[in-house]
């Protein structure tokens, strides 16, 4: 899938496998569905019982999701974080009939911080950006 710092593709694996088995991801049913040094692609299907009170996805699992994507993409760079703050706009509504797909990248690669974005969509619409602060070493 993509290889960490030290080249050695078969710890990396492992490193987001287990973050994709993490108990919160499975409940949410994130699944990567590509990645490579500095960004990453997820999948959620949403399941009714996490829409809101409106029938649409929660913000709260959208927001999830944001963080996620932006914490696998700092995962690429073979370091685990951990979130320092995060910004997030909600741009649309997601449909709990249709996959949302989240696109995180690495921005910038401090020695200790990282700076991370993401972007939410609901089949073409944009559901939601968001920027992030992400502590960790390698």
């Amino acid at each position: 899938m993509v290889f960490n710092k030290t080249e050695d593709a078969t710890v990396f694996n492992e490193i987001l496998e287990r973050a994709v088995q993490a108990p919160f991801n499975k409940k949410l049913g994130i699944k990567i569905i590509k990645a490579k040094k500095g960004s990453i692609e997820l999948e959620l299907d949403p399941k009714p019982d996490l829409a809101n009170g409106l029938g649409i996805v929660h913000g709260g699992v959208t927001a999830s999701l944001c963080d996620s994507a932006m914490g696998f993409a700092v995962m690429t760079l073979g370091i685990v974080p951990v979130t320092v703050e995060m910004k997030l706009n909600y741009l649309s509504p997601g449909s709990i009939d249709q996959k949302l797909i989240a696109k995180g990248a690495v921005v910038k690669e401090g020695r200790t911080l990282i700076i991370a974005e993401s972007q939410v969509y609901s089949g073409e619409k944009l559901v939601a950006k968001s920027l992030g602060t992400y502590f960790g070493q390698s």
